[in-house]
């Protein structure tokens, strides 16, 4: 008995050992690296769970929306001998007193982000009536490669949210171009992650009592709000990242030092508040995974329109 525990107790060192390192890899990976591939790698280890984004089907459906909005091929990105175009997807306003930009697909393989979008829009036009005066303007897909390669990672294996310093990226480039076209006075960025219930990053720029109606008007539409972030960090309240002083250093030190930023962190260097709403990849379920993403931009036009 004695020697199977001790037998037992050394097979769970060596599987802690091992995880550690997993754990560790995957972190320089995410955030030590802008660039990890030379190619848009799958990630086959976090569980990521494909909703059938069709790249070819997504075009035709926003390329129909061309008589309700204005419709715009922004660039192309080539891979493999196939270019694939991104999008912005402009309301029409009579007048505009406040603009909200959506980015949408960054992460290739984080597809919620992306399949929401035609949703966005349908109930956006069809409560114009609440938000006359604001415009809104869609990117999509940011990373219009990885979205049809199910990767997180562009044509050349960039992490485009890890490009917002250096901008050697065409689609950080074109980001940086939308924004400075725009000038949104609100950005949200749709993006998802391997905790099991959704949350949002908030820069410095977002009003805290904002942040806390809009978690609470995703929650009344039925999604789960996170308790913890996929860093293992209690949210407090459920659902909401803030920004801080401590993160706002660590930030300020990962781009000082590796010349690496999201967009989260490049829009408050601008002054301009963003939210990143993260759903679960891990979900099954395409209406969960959607519907804090529709929600949460229909409630901040909502409130942009107050």
């Amino acid at each position: 008995m004695g020697g199977a525990i001790a037998g037992s107790a050394a097979a769970v060192t060596r599987t802690s050992a091992i995880e550690v390192h997993w754990r560790r890899r995957l972190f320089a990976q995410y955030h030590l690296l802008r660039r990890v591939h030379d190619h848009p790698a799958r990630d086959t280890e976090l569980g990521v769970v494909s909703l059938g984004y069709d790249p070819d089907a997504f075009e035709a459906e926003i390329r129909g929306l061309a008589g309700r909005f204005e419709v715009r091929e922004r660039a192309r990105v080539s891979y493999q001998g196939r270019e694939r175009p991104i999008f912005s997807i402009t309301s029409r306003p009579t007048s505009s007193s406040k603009t909200l930009l959506i980015l949408s697909g960054v992460h290739g393989n984080e597809q919620a982000g992306m399949v929401c979008v035609p949703e966005i829009l349908t109930r956006f036009e069809a409560g114009r009536a609440r938000w006359p005066h604001l415009a809104l303007t869609i990117l999509t897909p940011v990373n219009a490669v990885g979205a049809a390669e199910l990767s997180r990672f562009n044509a050349d294996g960039y992490d485009i949210n890890r490009d917002f310093v250096r901008f050697t990226t065409h689609e950080a480039q074109l980001v940086r171009e939308v924004m400075n076209e725009t000038r949104p006075d609100f950005v949200v960025s749709l993006h998802e992650g391997p905790q099991d219930a959704t949350f949002m990053f908030a820069n410095e720029h977002v009003d805290a009592a904002l942040a806390r109606r809009l978690l609470s008007a995703i929650e009344a539409g039925g999604t789960t709000l996170a308790k913890s972030d996929y860093f293992g960090s209690t949210l407090r309240p459920p659902g909401l990242s803030p920004s801080t002083a401590f993160t706002r250093a660590i930030l300020r030190l990962w781009a000082g030092t590796l010349g690496m930023m999201a967009s989260s962190a490049y829009c408050g260097r601008r002054g301009v508040p963003e939210l990143t709403l993260e759903s679960s990849w891990r979900s099954t379920d395409r209406t969960s995974r959607v519907r804090g993403h529709v929600d949460l931009c229909l409630a901040l036009a909502a409130e942009l329109s107050a």
